[in-house]
């Protein structure tokens, strides 16, 4: 498919996305692109609505899952590409990962109460669109989490935008931060393989290495333990950032993956992310990409 175009890094009303799966399904439509996947936080709730839709409308949809994993530095983030969402095992891990939100949710906006922010656990599930009982969100499947929270905190003033609301706030070393149950890189690559995914590490700067070798050393390590490929596109690499991750992935025979992250509104980096284009349109993912992550599944199945 030369010239198509491609998002393999999309949330919805099932986790922190502002569009259903369906809506998603559309504005790719709109966009030209010619294949998206649904990568929600710890939840494969909205893939049925989503595959539903691009069959109607003639994208080709990927299920996915972006797991959240144990690091003390930064932030680990790894996407399951081509997961079997009815996988029980993957389910009931997934479901731990979730109740680690629920957990830790009235923890964070009781210290926003200390801190003298006037937040309730009602109006962030609100937010969060637990009313709806529509495929894709409702109180059973529904992951709530910061980025809920903050959107209460901007609605009420208390920030300007997600990025002030993590930087000062939810962020981990920040007041109102709690840590909740992740489980460990190797796990959540182990998961990812259960159910016949591809285990992709998402935005590896978010991993905050120190410099180029740190961040070499960090993913070398994933690979042992089962890693896939990364994620080279992406909204917020600079150039610069896109070079590194393109040789290290080239240097430790790890497969190219990549999106823009988008959840409908304004990224954590500040800046608007738009799905297929990341920010000032100046992500372009070429569908040979995705092309060859069906190969590597197909060749390790």
């Amino acid at each position: 498919m030369t010239g198509a175009r491609i998002d393999l890094h999309n949330h919805s009303t099932a986790s922190d996305g502002r569009l259903t799966p369906a809506q998603l399904v559309e504005m790719a439509k709109n966009r030209g692109l010619a294949a998206i996947a649904l990568t929600d936080h710890d939840t494969v709730a909205g893939l049925a609505m989503f595959h539903e839709a691009g069959k109607k409308r003639g994208i080709e949809t990927i299920s996915g899952v972006e797991v959240s994993a144990d690091f003390e530095k930064g932030t680990m983030h790894i996407i399951g590409l081509f997961v079997d969402s009815k996988n029980q095992e993957f389910r009931a891990f997934l479901k731990c990962l979730a109740d680690g939100r629920k957990v830790r949710n009235p923890q964070i906006i009781q210290k926003l109460n200390d801190l003298g922010m006037k937040l309730t656990m009602r109006e962030v599930e609100t937010e969060a669109g637990m009313a709806d009982n529509g495929p894709g969100s409702g109180a059973i499947d529904k992951c709530v989490g910061r980025p809920h929270i903050a959107a209460v905190m901007i609605r009420k003033g208390y920030v300007a935008n997600k990025q002030e609301a993590f930087d000062k706030f939810l962020a981990k070393g920040k007041p109102a931060y709690m840590p909740r149950f992740v489980a460990t890189p190797a796990e959540s690559i182990r998961q990812i393989h259960n159910a016949e995914g591809l285990a992709i590490l998402a935005h590896p700067f978010y991993l905050k290495a120190e410099d180029d070798a740190e961040l070499e050393s960090i993913i070398a390590d994933l690979k042992k333990k089962g890693l896939d490929g990364m994620e080279v596109y992406y909204s917020t690499h600079t150039p610069e950032q896109k070079a590194l991750a393109a040789r290290i992935a080239t240097d430790l025979n790890l497969i190219v993956s990549g999106g823009s992250d988008f959840h409908g509104e304004e990224g954590r980096s500040g800046h608007r992310v738009d799905m297929g284009t990341g920010i000032n349109g100046t992500l372009s993912i070429p569908y040979e990409i995705l092309e060859n992550l069906k190969a590597k599944r197909m060749k390790r199945s």
